[in-house]
């Protein structure tokens, strides 16, 4: 089945660029997620775990949310890495809110994908990966690689800009198929192999601490303040 080609702006001047590393600037103290959280320990750790560039998923946390750990979507999409309920379960997510919990389950979602892809998708790719995040496994299989709807072409494209270039994309500017952008961060073998790490596994466990912590010291609250919404 041929691949429907997704459309990328100025996506020669994002090759050049592609060795920028993304600054991970996303708020994860949004009001109603009690407790500081070092973004950037946060990315790292889970990243070390299931060896997938933090960079990366910083770049879909950003795309996502806005860096929101507060936020829900019109669909129904939560939290930090905007899991959906079902998918927050099957994944292991406690807390859809924490965005620890939520980060986590988007990292076994990523990994999970990969897995399914290189048996499913022979010679599949980041941008494959990201419509599978954004639309689904089955519909990244169905169509042989990123589906034709335009919400998730916009994803794809507005999250690799964020990955490899560390902003976002501009409004307009020279179409290029995305087939013909390569990503130059990590291999993509990479992205689908657990780590047994135990300092990264330990540098979670102090985020979590940290965060429990910074909560007991916080005012008692039993009423969760109005989530964000944002579009999805």
């Amino acid at each position: 089945m041929s691949r429907t080609p997704i459309i990328l702006v100025a996506a020669f001047g994002l090759m050049a660029m592609a060795g920028t590393a993304y600054s991970g600037a996303f708020q994860t103290t949004a009001a109603g997620c009690e407790g500081p959280i070092d973004d950037r320990a946060l990315m790292g750790a889970v990243g070390a775990m299931f060896r997938i560039d933090p960079d990366l998923l910083a770049a879909i946390a950003v795309a996502e949310s806005a860096g929101r750990a507060d936020a829900v979507s019109p669909r129904g999409a939560i939290g930090l890495m905007q899991l959906m309920p079902a998918t927050a379960q099957k994944f292991r997510v406690d807390d859809p809110y924490d965005p620890i919990d939520s980060a986590l389950g988007a990292a076994r979602f990523i990994d999970f994908i990969r897995l399914r892809q290189a048996a499913a998708l022979p010679g599949g790719n980041l941008a494959d990966l990201l419509a599978a995040y954004n639309a689904g496994e089955s519909a990244v299989e169905r169509y042989g690689g990123v589906p034709p709807y335009d919400e998730t072409r916009e994803y794809v494209r507005r999250v690799l800009w964020l990955y490899l270039a560390g902003r976002p994309p501009p409004r307009d500017g020279p179409k290029v198929s995305v087939s013909k952008v390569t990503h130059r961060k990590v291999a993509p073998h990479l992205l689908v192999k657990r780590d047994a790490d135990a300092d990264a596994r330990a540098r979670v466990a102090e985020l979590r601490r940290a965060r429990a912590m910074a909560q007991s010291a916080a005012p008692a609250t039993s009423i969760r303040p109005t989530l964000t919404l944002v579009p999805r």
